[in-house]
This record gives C-alpha cells, structure tokens and sequence, in this order.
C-alpha cells in the first residue's frame, strides 16, 4: 500500500476499512476506497488508481490491535477483577483474567499502560466475547482526555512499532 496519510492529523497510520453504502461500493468501481486513521479515527476515502483489493468478511475491526503486556482491572454490575492486556487499539481491546465475567457485561476498565502515569480510565466498555484465549472488549465511553491519552500511547506503539 502506498504511503497514505491521514487529511486530518497527517500520520501513516491508517487501515483500509469496509465500504458502508451505495456511494462507497460504486466509488469502489474507480478504486476509492474508504480508510479510517489509527491515531484520530478520522475516516475518509482516497483514490488508489489500479489497486484492487480482496473483500475480507472475517476481519471488520476498524482499528489495528497492537500487543502490550499489562495490568488491567475492570468493574461491572456483575463482575469485578484483574487481568492482563493482551492487545489494544482505540476500539477496544483483548485481555485475560481468572475472574468470572459473561459477555455484553458493561464494565469500566481502567489500563495501567505505564509505571509512570495514572491508567486510563474508560468509563464503559462491553465485553464482546469470552474465550479461554482472552476477553474482548469495545470501548463505548470515555472520561474527559482519557480517549486522547490512550491516542497518545498507542501512537507510541505505532510508531516504535514502525522503526
């Protein structure tokens, strides 16, 4: 894929997405695809004359999924415990734990990313699935600046990843 930048914050990190809609399959037909950035969520659509791509069903994350290794401690109505991240994008993420917990639990997390800042809070998260490989999580709510503290370290995943 050619080096695509995001309108809007001007980074690399972007993903093509899926098409949403009549314009966007038609637009498809003169190779506009649709991309969403992983730093801001800015989502656009660039032209790429003569590339095609494959229509993948199985995978619709919007984000990348970055791996980490870190404490996590959550809390629900029905559940409370503490795990470790596997992975994690602005989405969401995937994260292990010995606590009992059942999906479409809404629960708040908070992410202890780093020794040396406070964990970042989400405010409400659902729990997609559980699998004895890991819980995965989406993201609904965030406390004020959290969801930007969270572009921030996952920018320092990018691009430490990138080197």
């Amino acid at each position: 894929m050619a080096n695509i930048k995001c309108p809007n914050c001007a980074r690399e990190f972007v993903r093509r997405v899926s098409r949403v809609g009549l314009i966007e399959n038609v637009l498809g037909f003169f190779y506009v695809y649709p991309f969403k950035c992983q730093i801001c969520g800015f989502r656009f659509r660039y032209f790429q004359r003569g590339v095609r791509y494959l229509r993948l069903e199985e995978d619709r994350r919007v984000y990348d999924r970055m791996p980490v290794n870190c404490p996590v401690a959550f809390s629900g109505d029905d559940c409370v415990g503490e795990g470790g991240l596997i992975d994690v994008s602005m989405g969401g993420c995937n994260f292990s734990t010995d606590s009992a917990v059942t999906a479409g639990a809404i629960v708040k997390m908070a992410l202890d990313v780093s020794n040396d800042v406070q964990p970042i809070i989400v405010d409400a998260a659902v729990l997609r699935y559980v699998r004895p490989e890991g819980i995965g999580a989406e993201f609904l709510r965030w406390s004020a600046g959290e969801r930007e503290r969270l572009q921030q370290y996952i920018r320092g995943l990018l691009i430490d990843g990138d080197k």
